[in-house]
């Protein structure tokens, strides 16, 4: 049996690089961050609906509407391509809102606040199809709507 000096530097044997378990942790966040990343921001819904300032254009109609339950009823609501339409939530004072319309190409929206303090929504109707409402705010989830674009038969 061989003994070594006690001054001798310890023996090793070769192993392959070793990667600490904070890289391995780093990669795999950012794997999953690229991921992620590419499933719910990379690829597009449909054409986004233009925020314009609309305060200058005057409403073909306007309806007001009762927010102060907690939700948007636009069931009697009909509206035709290209009119410009006004919903004055009714009972949002003093609750900030911040709506989103999907389903829309070609629409325009402007928000407000008036001078009572309620929410005012001013929309140009696109030529077709089916418009959702939904405000963005924690807690006013029952606050959203619908509405489906109707062409005027008459014309």
């Amino acid at each position: 049996m061989t003994t070594l000096p006690v001054d001798s530097p310890p023996i090793e044997t070769p192993r392959g690089p070793r990667l600490p378990a904070r890289r391995i942790a780093f990669a795999a966040m950012l794997v999953l961050a690229v991921a992620w990343a590419f499933a719910w921001g990379a690829h597009e819904h449909g054409s986004p609906v233009a925020s314009v300032d609309l305060s200058g254009v005057e409403p073909d109609r306007r309806f007001t509407v009762d927010a102060s339950t907690g939700v948007l009823d636009l069931a009697s609501v009909a509206v035709q391509p290209g009119e410009v339409v006004e919903f004055t939530l009714a009972g949002s004072a003093g609750a900030p809102h911040s709506f989103v319309l999907t389903g829309a190409t070609g629409a325009e929206m402007d928000t407000i606040v008036n001078a009572v303090g309620d929410t005012v929504i001013r929309l140009r109707v696109p030529q077709d199809g089916a418009l959702s409402f939904i405000c963005t705010v924690p807690g006013h989830e029952g606050l959203h709507g619908s509405l489906v674009v109707t062409p005027d038969e008459s014309q």
